[in-house]
């Protein structure tokens, strides 16, 4: 079994932790040079605002809908994820950084209820670094990953899957007695 753990919106997370003014607005965080949007708040996701959209072209909305749009901090970024990672590989025994914000963790030979597990990292995490995240889990990389998409999809469009999968989702059966197929991971 693996664990897909995803920060949320990652570099708009990371400067909402030092700007909690930014909560509950529409932000964006822009590439090298401002040219265009690499992380969207999920109040920007609703104005319409597509990953990659160029500035010039969406700038705007910062008149029009109170669009805050900030130049990437990459320093800031990069020590959160470090942070952030840390407290994920206390998750399992293995861990594949996959990007700043994703990580893959090996669950094999961990006991104990996987769900109640991840709860715990996903809560510790937010507390302590102020990243909320996701995690899927699934027996291959590939289903932990859409465990995880199911997990945030379900979070950002209610009524699109079971509202006990906010934020984390099982892919399989093998890691809670009883469990169903994509059992959610929230409680």
């Amino acid at each position: 079994m693996y664990a897909l753990v995803d920060g949320n919106n990652f570099y708009v997370s990371c400067e909402r932790v030092f700007r909690p003014s930014l909560n509950g607005r529409p932000v964006i965080v822009l590439s090298n040079n401002d040219g265009c949007a690499i992380a969207r708040s999920n109040e920007a996701k609703a104005l319409g605002v597509k990953m990659g959209a160029p500035w010039f072209q969406i700038k705007q909305l910062a008149d029009s809908e109170g669009l805050v749009a900030l130049s990437a901090n990459f320093a800031l970024s990069g020590d959160l994820s470090d942070r952030m990672m840390s407290l994920a590989a206390g998750l399992g025994p293995g861990q594949e950084i996959y990007c700043i914000d994703e990580s893959f963790i090996d669950l094999r030979g961990v006991r104990g209820d996987l769900v109640e597990r991840s709860h715990k990292i996903r809560a510790r995490i937010l507390q302590w670094v102020g990243i909320p995240c996701g995690i899927g889990i699934g027996p291959t990389k590939t289903l932990a990953k859409l465990a995880n998409h199911i997990a945030k999809t379900a979070e950002r469009k209610p009524g699109s899957y079971p509202l006990a999968m906010l934020r984390s989702a099982i892919w399989g059966n093998s890691t809670r007695q009883n469990s169903m197929p994509c059992w959610p991971a929230l409680k």
